[in-house]
This record gives structure tokens, C-alpha cells and sequence, in this order.
């Protein structure tokens, strides 16, 4: 019986000693891919709000709006404000109150659908300041005048 069990147990460690050297590898490479593509959303978008005026003051107003934008990080953009330049009246479209908007707090930069504002991506909601001011006659009809505006990036 003593016998049986050291051959057995021989037998067995030959076995396993088998199997270990009887078995292969392989192996593969793969890739982990991604395409990032470029994108521009916008997130958000304040009207211009002018304070109330009294008719025929000749005060010249300002005001800002703002639009929030979102570009993939490095992506140049560039956004065209299309608006007709002319507030109309809610009542009585023929009476109007001429307006510009503009990229800087200065008014010197127009924006409009030709002079476009440029810049790039953050990656992250990037606020953008408009500013509007009055450019013409407000002696006109009371009322509550309106104008809207498209804003249009390319990227």
C-alpha cells in the first residue's frame, strides 16, 4: 500500500509537471480610440433690456445683453449678430427707434452680420458682453418697441 501511494503521488506530480509545460500563450495588442469633434452650442442668450426713457430727452442709451457659448477647447469661432438696426414699435410697426450693437464696452467695435466677433474655445461656457446703444431720433410714439436679433456662429 506504501508502494501505491508514492507511485501515486509520483504519478500525480509528473502529471501536473505535464500539464504545466503542455500549456501555450498568446497574446494580442488592441487600441482604445476616440474622435473628438469640433463643436459650438450655444447655452444661453440675455436680451438687451434699454432703461425706459421719456420721449424726445435726445438721450443717448445704452444697455447689454449677454450670449453664453460653449466651443470644444481650441476650436476658432466666429458669431454674427443679424438684427434690422431698428427697434419697431408693438403697436404701430412704422414707428421705429434705431439701435447698434457692438463687441466692446468702448462702442467702437460694431457686430453685426459683417463684422463678426472672433475668438476661441475654452472648452467651457465663455460669457459674452453685448452692448447696444441708441443711435438715432426717440422722439417718437410711446410705446414698447422690439427688435430680434439672430446670433450665428461658424466654426
Amino acid at each position: 500500500m506504501r508502494n501505491f501511494l508514492v507511485s501515486s503521488l509520483i504519478l500525480g506530480s509528473s502529471l501536473v509537471a505535464l500539464n504545466t509545460n503542455a500549456a501555450g500563450t498568446d497574446s494580442t495588442t488592441f487600441q482604445v480610440k476616440i474622435t473628438v469633434n469640433e463643436s459650438c452650442k450655444f447655452t444661453n442668450a440675455q436680451d438687451v433690456n434699454f432703461d425706459a426713457i421719456d420721449r424726445s430727452t435726445g438721450k443717448q442709451n445704452t444697455a447689454t445683453g449677454q450670449l453664453d457659448i460653449t466651443c470644444t477647447l481650441g476650436t476658432p469661432y466666429k458669431i454674427a449678430l443679424n438684427g434690422n438696426g431698428k427697434m419697431s414699435n408693438a403697436s404701430n410697426s412704422g414707428s421705429t427707434i434705431a439701435y447698434n450693437l457692438f463687441q466692446d464696452a468702448q462702442y467702437s467695435q460694431a457686430w453685426d452680420k459683417s463684422n463678426t466677433l472672433a475668438n476661441t474655445g475654452s472648452g467651457n461656457s465663455q460669457a459674452l458682453t453685448v452692448y447696444a446703444k441708441l443711435t438715432g431720433e426717440n422722439n417718437v410714439e410711446a410705446g414698447n418697441y422690439l427688435d430680434t436679433v439672430t446670433a450665428t456662429v461658424t466654426y
